[in-house]
């Protein structure tokens, strides 16, 4: 803790120059189509995790000199997604201090039996109860609403200049920031919510978040087995943890986090298959 973390700031700003990029080079005939749509969906695949970061100060190391990086990286490496750091800043702290809650926690949305209900629950909107859930917090929470106030603009504003876009360039619009945003929504909602929390059944901070495995190497789900960690610890930065899961292993499973039996004594390129 304590530290810039410039790891997700290369992959955000990185990540967001290589979109605008792939815009380019499609536009100019270097690049097909089908290629451009490939590298627009990794890079929105990409964005959320930076943003994250930021969202809990990580990407400045919570120093005060430094805090601007949060939101000026986490916002550019939205892009891909059309979304607004300031409204998934609030909401997503919103999730941590109710994670697992039907009633308010902002992604319960993506609980269901199997990974697909995640996948498709993400675009459900109205229709998931998220916005009873949003609106709940708005009159509880002034800070939320104001939160909320602020980032909406953003988003708005990113939305209307896709639709304009869709004037000059319809099908590379689709293919190069509509379809692709979609495709990584569904993927951050499969791999950053439903694995991590499955069945969204227990509360706390030793049983809200689980340990897990899966037989693709780690770095496809962005290392996402260590988001235990993350709940536990918000301010260890992403690219710590699996160091911090082996340090705290011990402690993990004298609590009873589930899954933490699982866990090896040491974490290194993809030591978490089954």
């Amino acid at each position: 803790m304590g530290r810039i973390q410039w790891e997700a700031i290369a992959v955000g700003l990185g990540q967001c120059l290589a979109w605008f990029a792939n815009w380019g080079l499609v536009l100019a005939g270097t690049i097909p189509l089908w290629l451009g749509f490939v590298v627009a969906t990794v890079c929105a695949g990409l964005a959320y995790l930076p943003s994250h970061e930021g969202q809990h100060g990580n990407l400045s190391g919570r120093r005060k000199r430094w805090k601007w990086l949060d939101g000026v990286v986490g916002q550019i490496s939205l892009i891909p997604l059309a979304q607004s750091q300031d409204v998934l800043r609030v909401t997503h702290l919103k999730h941590h201090a109710h994670t697992n809650d039907p009633e308010l926690d902002v992604d319960y949305h993506t609980r269901g039996p199997r990974w697909w209900h995640a996948a498709l629950g993400v675009h459900r909107g109205y229709a998931s109860g998220q916005q009873d859930v949003l609106a709940a917090h708005m009159e509880r929470d002034p800070a939320f609403a104001a939160g909320l106030a602020k980032g909406t603009p953003v988003f708005k504003a990113l939305r209307l200049i896709r639709i304009a876009m869709v004037v000059i360039w319809p099908l590379e619009t689709l293919l190069l920031w509509w379809l692709p945003e979609k495709i990584a929504v569904s993927y951050l909602g499969v791999y950053f919510s439903w694995y991590p929390h499955h069945p969204m059944e227990d509360t706390g901070r030793y049983r809200d978040t689980r340990f897990w495995r899966i037989r693709l190497p780690r770095y496809l789900d962005q290392s996402m087995q260590t988001h235990v960690i993350h709940h536990m610890y918000p301010g260890i930065p992403h690219w710590d943890e699996p160091k911090a899961m082996e340090a705290l292993r011990p402690f993990i499973v004298a609590r009873g986090v589930r899954g933490a039996e699982d866990i090896p004594e040491t974490v290194r390129f993809n030591p978490l298959m089954s």
